[in-house]
């Protein structure tokens, strides 16, 4: 009996959901894109239920919006949506933070002062894709030290539009190294109020005026093509 099992239909959307949202991440994919999925099956090379599917996947992380029977564009987050959800991200970041300082070991401390010097390498390096990546891994890898699965998850659904949001703004990560350290010290603290507030400042600070540049934005309609 053969030990290769078939390819599952799901493998091939998961590609195709990775390859919009990298596009949408480094902006390729504009917020208010209106996406085909005619266009996008033609560019990819993949059949339109595929497509269909990948995209349900992004809507689920909130990087699309569907209109049944109608169409599907990128996500466009306005001021107010971006400063409530911000809201909501520092109330989880501190819960998470706090919980991983709790469980943390000195090996995992090196790890994600690794990570945060990865952030700078990346700040310096002036790709906004690269810093916010690198911002996002460190994230989710503190998240995942808390030991909280509910809790990742729904910080991952939350903040990855943020993300997406905050990568078209070239000013919005430049405090980023002295932020991501002092979140390192807190956490090594293990100090609630040291972690609540560096956790604040980190997260309201590049916010603060991303969404009045982005909110002068005129949505794009217009179809790009992705290469595959």
């Amino acid at each position: 009996m053969s030990m290769l099992q078939p390819v599952k239909a799901e493998s091939l959307s998961a590609q195709v959901a990775e390859t919009i949202r990298e596009a949408i991440f480094r902006g390729e994919l504009k917020p208010g894109q209106v996406l085909r999925e005619l266009g996008l099956a033609k560019s990819l090379r993949v059949s339109q239920a595929t497509v269909r599917e990948a995209l349900s996947h992004l809507e689920h992380y909130g990087l699309v919006v569907r209109t049944p029977n109608r169409s599907t564009s990128v996500t466009s987050l306005s001021p107010k949506e971006v400063k409530d959800r911000m809201k909501v991200w520092v109330a989880l970041e501190t819960l998470a933070f706090t919980d991983a300082s709790k469980r943390i070991n000195e090996g995992e401390l090196r790890e994600i002062e690794q990570l945060s010097a990865a952030v700078s390498s990346a700040i310096a390096s002036r790709d906004p894709y690269e810093v916010m990546n690198a911002d996002r891994v460190f994230h989710q890898r503190i998240w995942e030290m808390a030991g909280n699965a509910s809790l990742t998850l729904i910080l991952d659904q939350l903040t990855t539009p943020v993300f997406a949001f905050l990568r078209g703004n070239p000013q919005a990560g430049s405090s980023e190294p002295m932020s991501h350290n002092s979140l390192v010290q807190a956490i090594r603290s293990r100090d609630q109020d040291k972690i609540a507030a560096a956790v604040a400042r980190h997260i309201e600070g590049p916010a603060s005026t991303a969404p009045e540049m982005r909110a002068q934005e005129v949505p794009v309609r217009a179809e790009s093509t992705i290469t595959h």
